[in-house]
């Protein structure tokens, strides 16, 4: 391919994307006429971009309206490219520096039915022992990873999540019957963040909140780790604003909509 071809390919993709962008981006649906004027293109240029692009799906021509739409093709792609985004790189960064911040253990968590799978980590360098590892379950009733995600389940979903637990008591501050259960996601539902009070093991709490994708459902949830006697009043407070601003930027990245239920 020579340097000339390389630049008219660039240069013809560049118009497609401004007009494809141009059409997207309208309040209302543009006439041919409109959309050429916008463009500065020349008629016939317009014209057969336009065509291309909806031949591939990317716009609709109403022809009774004589209008462009964007395409259901947008949509195909959309689908396409959010199943194949990976929760662990979006939020890596995220991880880092909670722990950076931190200095304590973090966890990104996933649900699956009811229980939790830890599906990355990163190991505080102060001595600690965790029930946690990568690949490993959990209950969700009684960890902060596990509560933060149930909290935002659809009713059924939930329902179910919750016949799924075992409720044993694992120390004394355990959640051990669904009304308590139930109260707690309330609260949790309101705030946005999910707390783990020695409740799967003696001297270990945690802070957690959840990601949501672009369809806004609970998809993992972050949390940071640490021993009791390592955290005073402040800095747990500290964690929890912590986690929560770093799930909400994962949540952005992921194509989750702000709401009043996040």
């Amino acid at each position: 391919m020579t340097k000339s071809e390389t630049k008219s390919g660039g240069s013809s993709l560049d118009k497609a994307l401004s007009l494809l962008q141009k059409v997207c981006m309208s309040e209302i649906p543009l006439r041919f006429a409109e959309i050429v004027e916008s463009a500065d293109l020349p008629k016939a240029t317009a014209h057969r971009i336009l065509l291309s692009l909806v031949d591939k799906g990317l716009l609709r021509f109403d022809e009774d309206a004589q209008t462009y739409h964007p395409g259901y093709g947008l949509l195909e792609l959309a689908h396409q490219s959010w199943s194949k985004i990976d929760v662990r790189d979006i939020a890596a960064d995220q991880m880092k520096h909670l722990w950076k911040e931190t200095g304590e253990t973090i966890h990104l968590a996933v649900l699956d039915r009811g229980d939790v799978i830890y599906i990355d980590k990163l190991e505080s360098q102060k001595s600690l022992r965790l029930f946690s590892a990568v690949g490993k379950k959990g209950p969700g009733y009684c960890t902060g990873v596990g509560k933060a995600m149930m909290a935002f389940l659809k009713e059924e979903q939930l329902e179910e999540a919750i016949k799924a637990q075992s409720f044993i008591r694992h120390t004394p501050t355990t959640i051990t019957n669904a009304d308590d259960l139930k109260a707690r996601l309330a609260d949790i539902r309101k705030s946005k963040i999910s707390l783990d009070l020695e409740e799967h093991e003696e001297g270990i709490q945690c802070a957690a909140s959840v990601i949501f994708n672009h369809l806004n459902e609970p998809i993992a949830a972050l949390s940071i780790t640490a021993p009791k006697f390592r955290v005073d009043d402040a800095r747990f407070q500290n964690f929890q604003t912590l986690v929560k601003e770093a799930c909400l930027k994962v949540s952005s990245r992921m194509g989750a909509i702000a709401s009043d239920k996040q």
